[in-house]
């Protein structure tokens, strides 16, 4: 390798780069709006569910001449349910049977709660020893509502710890949950932001292939083959290039969820070693795509379905289930794992959220290296084949 050429070819790749601005502002810029997009949707630290109450319950006298309505009481025990951080999660509102499916298919309603008649007149008999029957309290939702599961959890631990109250229940247990260490207590952004810092180096898959496939569009590469360039200068060059973009990307990412009140309990050292490694493999993954692809136009074209399997199946926006292939060294390798992008991910919710250190990473960089090399190799070895086979 000949530092010559390579620094002449390193100031070339730059120059185009950055001349090219709206390619690099819209690579600079994409995952900041995500960021921006993300907070909006998910700045409240606890989702608030939407329950409805349809209370049959009939208020029973009591002692003193008063009345004893446990429905009643139980509405305002689900509408004071609070979060571990202090935050209300029940928006509690009653309604008749009739309005209870229109409620639930519009997703006004993500849980709908019953009440049975005979509520009150069943805690009653409970307290003076006279229970000889159980009242279903039954809860109706919609499946497909992705907020019905946990409305329904927390409508059935209000209900439970309502109950066991008002009889004057003493469970012999005590829940004490804990949290992994370093994670303190998230919200639904912190535990988004490597996903979207991530997005950030995706983006260079259009900036590394377009600098590639730019050489041989405009017919640039017959010139440099007349320099006796090597592949390995060219790729060289493209990809220090790349990772600098990258690393404005990611830092530009970074400095927009930390001004949106983004905490993190990781090292930044470990941000940027995760951000260069994960960089150069976006590079090598751009660097195979390239090589089906013959013209700027197919880039942003076709060459958008990789991209989109980079940000869909990397686990970072949508949660996927695993699917384990083989076991090595005691670790389950799972299908999306043959994508870099999903250690990237992986590397950087380990130190962002969980505060590890390389160790606690060491799986994640391996991976990284090692597709870098797998996916650098093959990509090289078919774009020469494709597009330079006279460069050795």
């Amino acid at each position: 390798m000949s530092a010559g050429r390579l620094v002449a070819l390193l100031r070339k790749e730059a120059l185009q780069t950055f001349r090219d601005w709206k390619m690099l502002s819209l690579t600079l810029t994409f995952s900041p709006f995500f960021v921006l997009l993300m907070y909006g949707y998910l700045r409240h630290a606890t989702p608030v569910y939407q329950v409805v109450v349809v209370n049959l319950d009939e208020a029973v006298p009591a002692s003193g001449g008063r009345y004893f309505a446990a429905g009643e009481e139980l509405q305002a025990a689900l509408a004071s349910l609070r979060s571990p951080a202090g935050d209300t999660v029940l928006r509690v509102r009653e309604a008749s049977i009739d309005e209870v499916e229109v409620l639930l298919q519009s997703r006004r309603a993500d849980v709908v709660v019953t009440i049975p008649a005979e509520f009150s007149r069943a805690i009653l008999e409970y307290r003076r020893g006279l229970f000889t029957r159980e009242l279903p309290i039954r809860s109706r939702g919609d499946p497909g509502n992705p907020d019905y599961i946990m409305a329904a959890v927390w409508a059935d631990m209000g209900v439970l710890e309502y109950v066991e109250r008002s009889v004057g229940f003493a469970s012999p247990l005590a829940l004490e949950p804990e949290t992994v260490t370093g994670a303190g207590s998230l919200t639904d952004f912190e535990l988004y932001v490597p996903g979207l810092l991530v997005l950030a180096l995706m983006m260079l898959m259009f900036t590394g292939a377009g600098a590639l496939i730019r050489e041989k569009d405009s017919g640039t590469l017959i010139r440099l083959r007349l320099s006796n360039m090597k592949v390995l200068e060219w790729l060289t060059a493209v990809s220090i290039v790349q990772v600098v973009v990258g690393l404005l990307a990611l830092g530009l990412t970074w400095l927009t969820a930390v001004a949106l009140g983004y905490r993190s309990a990781g090292s930044g050292g470990l941000l940027v070693l995760v951000g260069v490694l994960t960089s150069l493999s976006v590079m090598a993954f751009s660097v195979l795509v390239a090589a089906f692809l013959r013209t700027v136009f197919d880039l942003v074209t076709v060459g958008c379905f990789p991209f989109f399997v980079l940000m869909f199946f990397s686990g970072g926006m949508l949660p996927l289930p695993g699917v384990p292939l083989f076991t090595l060294g005691g670790h389950a390798v799972e299908l999306n794992e043959i994508l870099p992008t999903t250690h990237g991910i992986t590397a950087l919710q380990k130190v962002l959220s969980y505060g590890a250190g390389v160790a606690g990473i060491a799986y994640e960089l391996a991976a990284l290296a090692l597709l870098t090399v797998v996916l650098y190799a093959l990509g090289a070895w078919l774009f020469t084949r494709r597009h330079m086979p006279a460069v050795g």
